[in-house]
């Protein structure tokens, strides 16, 4: 599904840029989206159905 596989994508590029981000506020930010992300993907694991928003 093309969908997973850019929302798996985003995931890693969520991780990475948190990872090299020094601003508090950004990475706070950072962290929101890349928990929205994963909680999309795994809700998607258990029920076979992505939702976007």
């Amino acid at each position: 599904m093309r969908k997973v596989k850019y929302a798996r994508l985003r995931v890693a590029g969520l991780e990475r840029a948190y990872d090299q981000e020094s601003n508090p506020k950004v990475k706070r930010a950072l962290l929101n989206c890349l928990r929205t992300e994963k909680d999309k993907l795994s809700d998607y694991e258990v029920t076979g159905i992505y939702e976007e928003d």
